[in-house]
């Protein structure tokens, strides 16, 4: 029986490490584009639309995706003038229900 469980849970780790680096990986990529279409402040100098990165997100037992800022200032984008530049937050919203849909897709209801 115990070597039932860990043969299991190799396949479960095998599989979301698969997820991610395909699902993943689309997301983070869906999601740096969408923020850069979409960032709702005037360009000075286009570094922090040109600089806005997806991550996929890959830990021991957290996958995932996320978007983020590569320049100093965009923390103050984010949450200064109460989110009117906020891009990062908005995106990820847009983007977790069709993601968090596929997940369960493969990984079952228990997500």
């Amino acid at each position: 029986m115990e070597g039932n469980q860990t043969d299991i849970k190799a396949a479960v780790r095998r599989l979301a490490k698969r997820f991610n680096e395909t699902v993943s990986v689309k997301y983070a990529n869906d999601a740096e584009q969408m923020a850069k279409q979409n960032a709702p402040w005037e360009d000075k100098t286009g570094d922090a639309r040109k600089l806005i990165k997806g991550i996929v997100i890959n830990e021991e037992d957290v996958i995932g995706f996320g978007i983020s800022h590569r320049v100093e200032y965009g923390k103050y984008l984010e949450r200064d003038g109460d989110g009117k530049y906020a891009i990062l937050k908005p995106t990820i919203e847009a983007l977790r229900s069709k993601y968090f849909e596929l997940a369960r897709k493969v990984f079952g209801g228990g997500l």
